[in-house]
């Protein structure tokens, strides 16, 4: 493999997958995973020690987990006191009050592969209609407490707080109690959710994605050193990284710069914890009707170029820690003083 990739052959590495055919496919093309199941294990340990697979580690578990995760690592890129700010003030484990449009996206791609396919209804029985609350008035505010306290089957009547701060102090509370039992979600991405489920089907009846994409694990936790993966969806040997956005028509370049990275930082991760090489193919999903999808593919080319930049960020990341040492833009400058 060559040491250096120029900027050319980087952009044209990702290649959006459609109408691929052949029997003798260059490796510029996508080759969907085995239609089978498959079981990632731990086979570095002995070699490079500390590396953990957790199949059903709690989403706020691998919050709180101290290791660093692909936002984090990315963090790295703007200096060393970025990284460890964000080491220090990420990862507090709490979950918000309701759950994006991507999370929800996510969730219900997830539950699928999980349970090779849960039914929509089936799903959206699952979640919780978040309403929206006015917190600027005492109405609004109690009408939030009375919601949850629903929820809950408890009754605060009798002992409401008079001030309108205490009662959103108290609607906080029951709303994270809320949160253990229920996912909520908005009316807004309850729809967005429908309109990806019309839209994986439709994506399967043209190319049998869903053969594939019923075997992958959902969310399993990889760990190695100081480090931390949480794959969306991981088939044999690939890994797929679901995305949502309001247009399409910047998916390719998300996917060539502003996630190159990251991705890359899975790869790593996996492969020092399972032995194996794993590719990656990003799924967007529009989140405005009507709903449409790119499957994009990084090429060898583009993943070699993001690999090397991970291996050299690895090794920073790894003398910062073990030296309790970061520094600013101005490192390694003289009198701390940038040219231009």
């Amino acid at each position: 493999m060559k040491d250096t990739i120029n900027f050319a052959e980087l952009m044209g590495g990702l290649i959006e997958m459609q109408d691929v055919c052949g029997d003798n496919l260059s490796p510029q093309h996508f080759i969907p995973p085995p239609q089978e199941e498959f079981e990632p294990t731990v086979t570095n340990y002995e070699t490079d020690g500390d590396c953990e697979i957790k199949t059903a580690l709690p989403m706020h578990e691998y919050l709180s987990d101290r290791r660093i995760g692909s936002s984090t690592f990315a963090a790295i890129q703007k200096s060393e006191l970025a990284l460890q700010y964000e080491m220090q003030n990420k990862g507090n484990g709490e979950n918000k009050p309701y759950y994006q449009t991507g999370t929800a996206v996510h969730s219900y791609i997830e539950a699928w592969a999980w349970s090779a396919g849960i039914s929509l209804d089936d799903y959206l029985s699952t979640l919780q209609v978040m309403p929206t609350f006015n917190r600027g008035t005492t109405d609004g505010v109690v009408a939030e407490i009375d919601f949850y306290s629903n929820l809950l089957s408890v009754n605060f009547n009798a002992t409401m707080p008079d001030k309108i701060a205490d009662k959103k102090a108290l609607a906080d509370r029951l709303r994270k109690e809320c949160e253990k039992k229920h996912n909520f979600v908005s009316d807004k991405d309850a729809a967005v959710i429908a309109g990806v489920a019309a839209e994986l089907q439709r994506r399967h009846n043209e190319t049998g994605l869903l053969d594939w994409l019923r075997f992958a694990k959902s969310e399993w936790t990889f760990m190695y050193k100081h480090f931390k993966v949480r794959p969306d969806l991981l088939c044999d040997g690939l890994i797929v990284s679901v995305k949502t956005c309001a247009q399409l028509d910047n998916a390719h370049k998300d996917a060539k710069f502003k996630y190159g990275l990251k991705e890359a930082f899975y790869r790593y991760v996996l492969e020092r914890v399972t032995g194996k090489k794993h590719d990656t193919v990003f799924l967007f999903f529009e989140t405005v009707a009507p709903y449409q999808s790119r499957l994009i593919y990084v090429s060898p080319e583009t993943a070699a170029f993001y690999d090397l930049e991970v291996e050299r960020y690895i090794a920073q990341v790894t003398k910062c820690i073990e030296t309790n040492t970061f520094r600013g833009y101005d490192a390694g400058l003289e009198f701390g003083c940038e040219i231009i």
